[in-house]
């Protein structure tokens, strides 16, 4: 399976692709994507060298005529506003530019709602709000309910938990906000390009 993938790990050799396989693989490039073996309500988000793991586990139980999908590989479950991140990420699966879009407007949206910052606290929270719906628009994204987070989890937030918070709450001026966020946005999307992938619902749980 790692051929399909282009994971590292595993040198055994690709299983039989009688079970679909190559309809699983929803893009490797800008981010890879696959259709999950489970059915579950909400996308998974795996680090690579787990996910490479699975997709071993997975090719021995096709070799052998197992299910795999009694075992999920660890990661974050991506649910309330990452759910619709996510989801968004997957309509955009072929445009990087947008992509990195829906990354910057996640994170316009987690310093409005999840963030104490100098510039919410001014008039200028006007401009950032008009900034939010024609970034909204654009996409076709909104989130609606207890949406919770916005921007897909990284495994080093776990290790700097603050560090959102951080970069923007001392920003007074447009200009800095606007362009921190867009900052954020593109480093945690290489990320996500570099060390993950995204597994999404049987096709028929969306």
């Amino acid at each position: 399976m790692n051929d399909l993938i282009d994971f590292p790990g595993g040198n055994r050799p690709p299983a039989p692709l009688a079970d679909g396989a190559r309809s699983r693989v929803i893009c490797d490039k800008p981010l890879r994507m696959r259709w999950g073996d489970w059915r579950t309500r909400h996308a998974l988000q795996v680090h690579l060298q787990t996910a490479a793991a699975y997709e071993d586990y997975r090719a021995e139980c096709v070799q052998e005529g197992r299910d795999p999908a009694g075992q999920i590989p660890p990661g974050f479950t991506l649910d309330g506003g990452m759910h619709h991140t996510a989801l968004a990420l997957l309509r955009y699966k072929a445009d990087e530019e947008s992509q990195r879009d829906v990354g910057y407007l996640a994170a316009l949206m987690e310093a409005l709602l999840n963030t104490p910052c100098d510039i919410l606290r001014t008039d200028l929270i006007r401009r950032v709000y008009q900034e939010v719906e024609q970034t909204s628009n654009r996409l076709g994204l909104r989130w609606a309910g207890q949406a919770g987070h916005f921007m897909l989890p990284l495994n080093e937030d776990a290790r700097e938990p603050q560090s959102f918070a951080r970069r923007v709450a001392p920003l007074d001026n447009l200009k800095d906000f606007f362009a921190t966020l867009h900052e954020i946005a593109d480093q945690r999307h290489e990320s996500l390009k570099k060390g993950y992938v995204i597994y999404y619902p049987h096709k028929g749980s969306l």
